[in-house]
């Protein structure tokens, strides 16, 4: 039980991050709102974004099946990745947009292999990544 306790608290602080961050970005914030999902991924995945942007995809894909994330857990990294992508797309950081993109896009795929019901807006945000890293 008390894993589970722990899990729940921090989905909460993950959720509190992301509206901290939306609220950063629409006040014009861009790079506080970077900070906080730096912070958020070292704590997560014990990795920045810049670091998570030099890794491989085969790299990134390990770290994430290593940690065998639940499917609410790796659902909140999915949307921190898109605010973050979303962010570098505001601040003209195209090539590290595409690079979080294709990573983003394998945390989408491995969330669809765990959660096996079929989600249109999960299928929606995987071909506009497709897009974006097609760009």
């Amino acid at each position: 039980m008390p894993k589970e306790d722990y899990l729940i608290k921090y989905l909460e602080k993950l959720s509190r991050v992301i509206a901290a961050m939306l609220g950063l970005k629409e006040a014009g914030k861009q790079n506080d709102a970077l900070r906080l999902a730096d912070e958020a991924f070292k704590e997560t995945l014990s990795v920045n974004v810049n670091d998570l942007l030099n890794f491989s995809d085969e790299e990134f894909q390990a770290l994430i099946l290593k940690n065998s994330f639940t499917i609410a857990y790796l659902q909140k990294l999915c949307d921190l990745s898109l605010i973050i992508i979303d962010t570098l797309y505001e601040k003209g950081a195209i090539e590290n947009m595409k690079n979080l993109s294709r990573k983003t896009l394998l945390l989408h795929r491995i969330l669809n292999e765990k959660d096996k019901t079929f989600s249109f807006e999960r299928e929606a945000t995987i071909a506009d990544l497709q897009k974006i890293i097609d760009y």
